[in-house]
């Protein structure tokens, strides 16, 4: 006998996406707890023991048990009922979060086989042994592949026409000036950390005297994180500086959603971590972080409110459109 799928039950390609990202999370969440516990597997030393560190590994437990419930609503039929916005908000934050992990991370450790490590600092490496930096890395890129995968799917099913939107179709109206003027002054604002990223990357140090790695690690990471921050840039200048362009709106959607979520989440990450002394952290001037990561969050949370109202009013005035076609058919 043949089984119907409704449309309102998942794929077997978006449950077997869902189901890996949850998989993906246990090995990450039973480490955490672990040290929350007391537990010193993979470390050196009792730097773990500290209320620092206890609070970030409580922090990134709860940030990893966050995406493996979105991977469980994705993959469920009652995940249609949970309102837009509370799967939209944690999954723009859980791509901004991936996104470099996916892209930038892999190249990275094979840079840093090559140039003695693949950590952020030679003092990090002494206090993490390398298997956990593989084993949680590793575990990211997966949950990276599923959640966004499983996420695409789910949306493509819920707001089909987002999927179907051209450049031209986007809102046009008495606010659009001033809408263009906010984006491209915050803009202008986000080339100030791209710059700063970028000299990193090259092997200046201003800002961050301390960071001591590898020159072709530091272009590596530095370089990827300017580059995503960049094609949320130009994702957003595309949706907003659009006149009768009637390609798809996919690739700008893509880019800005991408690079606006690397921006925002790894900015107010930075901007936090930086205000906190911890055995990765202690001795080293986190001033130039602070100002990046300041930075970042605020372009970041401008330009993914742009592009929330963009996409919102473009959706009900495509619903519109679709009602009135439906009347006069009638």
């Amino acid at each position: 006998m043949t089984t119907i799928r409704t449309a309102t039950d998942p794929s077997r390609l978006r449950t077997a996406l869902c189901a890996g990202t949850i998989v993906a999370t246990l090995p990450y969440l039973a480490l955490k707890i672990a040290w929350v516990a007391g537990s010193g597997i993979g470390v050196h030393g009792d730097g773990m023991h500290s209320g620092a560190m206890i609070g970030a590994n409580l922090a990134t437990v709860g940030m990893d048990a966050v995406a493996a419930v979105l991977a469980l609503a994705l993959a469920r039929p009652w995940g249609r009922r949970i309102p837009g916005w509370l799967l939209v908000l944690p999954m723009f934050v859980a791509t901004g979060l991936l996104a470099p992990i996916a892209f930038v991370a892999p190249v990275a450790a094979v840079v840093g086989a090559f140039t003695g490590g693949i950590t952020s600092s030679d003092q990090g490496q002494d206090f993490i042994e390398g298997w956990v930096f593989a084993m949680v890395y590793g575990g990211f890129g997966l949950q990276a592949i599923g959640l966004v995968g499983g996420f695409v799917l789910h949306a493509r099913e819920r707001w089909a026409p987002v999927f179907a939107l051209r450049l031209r179709d986007l809102p046009v109206g008495p606010a659009d000036g001033v809408r263009r003027l906010v984006v491209v002054g915050v803009a202008a604002l986000g080339l100030v950390p791209v710059a700063i990223q970028l000299c990193w990357a090259f092997g200046s140090h201003v800002l961050r005297p301390d960071d001591n790695r590898p020159d072709a690690q530091s272009l590596v990471v530095n370089g990827g994180y300017a580059l995503l921050t960049v094609v949320g840039l130009v994702g957003i200048q595309a949706l907003t500086w659009r006149r009768r362009d009637g390609r798809p709106a996919r690739g700008a959607l893509v880019a800005a959603w991408v690079g606006t979520g690397t921006s925002f989440g790894w900015g107010l990450f930075w901007l936090l971590a930086s205000t906190v002394t911890t055995p990765l952290s202690r001795g080293e001037d986190m001033r130039g972080v602070a100002v990046v990561g300041g930075l970042l969050a605020v372009v970041g949370a401008v330009h993914a409110t742009v592009l929330a109202l963009l996409v919102v009013e473009a959706a009900g005035a495509s619903d519109d459109r679709a009602r009135r076609s439906g009347m006069i058919q009638a």
